[in-house]
């Protein structure tokens, strides 16, 4: 059984700004998988997929994405088809990434964004990102931008393993947000950061994700070369990727 704030119907009446296509799933398998099937038969940028529940959630490398029916999480994946050269795909990341921050700032929910796909507060990870692009003849032919966000699941709720380190909207904030509409809020966000890369206005985008990026700043681990190196992040350049002060630059694919 759904969680009711989300539908098929409620996202098309939260939605209805946003006016590109929507597919809804009670329970998938993992909606950025969805959306890469739909991108290639054609789906138009913006169009969007979500699910109250998916079973096989990925996160970067070979993490998962804990989730569990009825637990209120807002999943979904966006197709972009961005004229972005390759090199500079994570720009579509990022303007991802700071229209969610942005959409739960305005829900009084505090969050910074943790370099390359996190999206966090007072330490603990409230979602993540996971992009997923296809080049075709050196050319973006879409990239899929999967988000999902930790909004109602309780402390005891998560696995033990994550009480430490995750955490939700309802458990910083004792609000029960409404996912259509959070998820309508992000939309009106991402319209705009779209309309500053379609004009060429990449470094607006990349500016305000250096404001917003919590990582940068912060003393850091990193293996570089077979070896773990201890570095302090101070930028993040155009591609994407994070400058540290040894000169080194991890990439953010």
């Amino acid at each position: 059984m759904t969680v009711y704030d989300i539908s098929q119907e409620a996202l098309e009446m939260a939605t209805w700004r946003w006016a590109k296509p929507v597919k809804f799933y009670e329970v998938t398998d993992s909606t950025n998988d969805r959306a890469v099937e739909w991108a290639r038969a054609g789906a138009k940028s913006g169009s969007l997929v979500v699910a109250d529940h998916q079973t096989e959630g990925r996160g970067r490398g070979d993490r998962t994405w804990f989730s569990q029916p009825n637990l209120g999480s807002l999943l979904f994946s966006v197709i972009l088809r961005p004229k972005l050269p390759p090199e500079q795909i994570s720009i579509a990341t990022m303007a991802m990434g700071i229209s969610t921050s942005l959409a739960l700032a305005e829900r009084r929910q505090a969050n910074k964004l943790k370099w390359p796909n996190d999206i966090v507060t007072r330490g603990r990870k409230l979602g993540g990102m996971l992009s997923e692009t296809e080049i075709q003849d050196g050319k973006v032919n879409f990239v899929v931008c999967g988000v999902g966000i930790n909004m109602r699941i309780t402390r005891d709720q998560f696995p033990k393993e994550l009480q430490a380190t995750a955490t939700s909207c309802v458990v910083e904030t004792g609000r029960s947000y409404d996912r259509a509409e959070v998820l309508a809020g992000i939309l009106i966000h991402l319209d705009s950061a779209l309309k500053d890369i379609a004009a060429g206005r990449t470094g607006i985008i990349l500016n305000r994700y250096r404001q917003m990026c919590d990582t940068i700043g912060k003393a850091i681990s990193v293996r570089i070369g077979g070896k773990v190196v201890k570095a302090t992040a101070v930028d993040v350049d155009e591609r994407g990727g994070l400058v540290l002060d040894t000169g080194d630059v991890i990439p953010a694919g």
